[in-house]
């Protein structure tokens, strides 16, 4: 049993759900999104072509709303932890502050398009907390929560993220 952490007592967390609305998707953040990732689709980039292809506007590249940790501007670069991360990740319970976080494993499930100036909704729901022992890195703490993304009433995606925490000393 890790001494920071001790799942027992976030267990009042599970089934917790929060929603966040994270605004509207601009062509402009869709095509920043797209450089970054190197994807030169001219679904991304070209307004036209998309809309030659039936769509709205430029299309949402699928695995951009999962990226989007926080709304707005985020947390400024002082407020962050030492991890680089935000203080909360959305859903996750809080932990001590020597606790330290990975991503673990994502399973992201696409279920239609959206388009540029679409507002997105996003639903996150804390499902699980366990732990198990590494064998150089102590006990580790997992936690489970699935993001649903939303445009209007349709599901857009949905994310079942896994992060790891552990006490770096």
């Amino acid at each position: 049993m890790s001494e920071l952490i001790d799942p027992v007592e976030y267990q009042d967390y599970l089934g917790t759900t929060e929603t966040d609305d994270l605004g509207e998707i601009t062509r402009k953040e869709v095509r920043r999104y797209a450089r970054a990732v190197e994807d030169d689709n001219p679904l991304f980039w070209d307004v036209e072509y998309a809309r030659s292809q039936g769509h709205d506007d430029l299309v949402i590249p699928p695995n951009m709303a999962p990226s989007i940790l926080e709304v707005g501007a985020g947390t400024p670069a002082d407020d962050l932890r030492d991890d680089g991360l935000p203080p909360s990740l959305g859903i996750d319970p809080e932990f001590p502050e020597a606790v330290q976080t990975i991503k673990g494993e994502r399973e992201l499930t696409f279920h239609q398009y959206a388009t540029a100036g679409d507002r997105f909704v996003r639903e996150s729901t804390f499902q699980d907390i366990y732990q198990k022992q590494g064998s150089s890195t102590g006990t580790l703490t997992f936690t489970v929560a699935t993001e649903e993304y939303f445009v209007d009433e349709s599901l857009i995606s949905t994310n079942k993220q896994t992060h790891i925490h552990y006490d770096p000393e």
